[in-house]
């Protein structure tokens, strides 16, 4: 389980924004980022951060690389203005963002498809070279070890590399969840 600090300022507007003591807000807000699913990523200039959401606790975190927790904010944060959003701009505004959602999701499915399909291509070759393997001369056995060698590292990366993909697919879906 990842291990999240918070910073400073996260407590301070966790303690005017959702209404928590120094203490609580030092307690509650990893276990808020533990349960949250990844919605984007923001473009900083001080390094990767990335927005999640807990619908369960009905808050939005802002969560550096490291893990560090750098903002906190109820879910329905523009809705708490003295000017609140109008039902036709609130739709409008989930909507966008189920269809942004949808979009990346289905970017990082195609990009999945075609891993996959060069990875069960490397298997075949690695299928192919072991059993040329078995009716090798010995001098023929030395070339394709190494060429197995390398199609094997090949296959151990397009492994890491679609399971990547399928855990960031995992999460993009969780984040649609409450769009749907």
């Amino acid at each position: 389980m990842k291990q999240f600090q918070v910073s400073k300022a996260a407590v301070k507007k966790a303690t005017v924004r959702l209404g928590l003591s120094k203490a609580q807000a030092q307690n509650v807000l990893p276990k808020y980022a533990q349960g949250a699913s990844f919605v984007w990523t923001l473009d900083s200039t001080s390094g990767s951060q990335s927005v999640y959401d807990n619908p369960r606790e009905h808050v939005r975190l802002v969560i550096a690389e490291n893990g560090t927790i750098l903002d906190v904010f109820p879910a329905d944060y523009a809705l708490r203005w003295p000017h609140a959003l109008s039902d036709d701009v609130l739709q409008s505004l989930k909507e966008t963002t189920r269809n942004a959602l949808i979009a990346e999701r289905d970017a990082v499915h195609r990009k999945w498809c075609e891993v996959e399909v060069d990875f069960h291509a490397n298997s075949y070759e690695i299928a192919k070279v072991r059993l040329a393997l078995i009716d090798a001369a010995d001098h023929e056995q030395a070339e394709l070890s190494r060429k197995l060698a390398q199609l094997c590292t090949e296959n151990k990366r397009l492994h890491i590399e679609r399971s990547e993909l399928r855990k960031e697919r995992t999460e993009i879906e969780r984040a649609l969840v409450p769009y749907i």
